[in-house]
């Protein structure tokens, strides 16, 4: 919503739904930005999703990336910030999502088991998102 408020492209991913804790990673050309937070330049977030931003709006930056989708994060200036994921959201939120996506019928019985399946092996990575997130908010980045 952020990016296409912004003048950028936004529409359904090409690759499907994006559901679970997924690892992102920070842009090289930002990792100066995020040095002094001493955070890894990994990160893991819970993701519920199946669009994806297309086109970044006119002098938006990259800053974060995954294996599904190529705009994780990006920064609009210094006082903007778009997140794909949700750093808010925690296991128990995630699974009445894909519960209610899979009584919605938007989601297969199995895909939905699947996804239960592997929640328990990555957690997100709460208080490195909280740092980012704040910092960011602060003015601090």
């Amino acid at each position: 919503i952020l990016s296409r408020a912004l003048g950028g492209k936004t529409g359904r991913a090409i690759s499907g739904w994006d559901i679970g804790v997924t690892a992102i990673h920070l842009s090289s050309s930002t990792s100066t930005l995020f040095s002094s937070l001493n955070i890894p330049t990994t990160l893991s977030v819970i993701e519920c999703h199946q669009d994806e931003v297309r086109e970044l709006p006119p002098e938006a930056e990259v800053i974060a990336w995954s294996e599904k989708t190529g705009v994780e994060m990006f920064r609009y200036g210094d006082h903007m910030m778009g997140i794909q994921g949700h750093p808010e959201y925690t296991k128990d939120i995630l699974l009445h999502l894909i519960d209610r996506l899979m009584h919605l019928s938007f989601i297969e019985d199995s895909y939905a088991d699947e996804l239960k399946a592997n929640l328990g092996k990555v957690e997100p990575d709460k208080d490195a998102w909280k740092k980012l997130c704040t910092s960011f908010l602060k003015g601090r980045l």
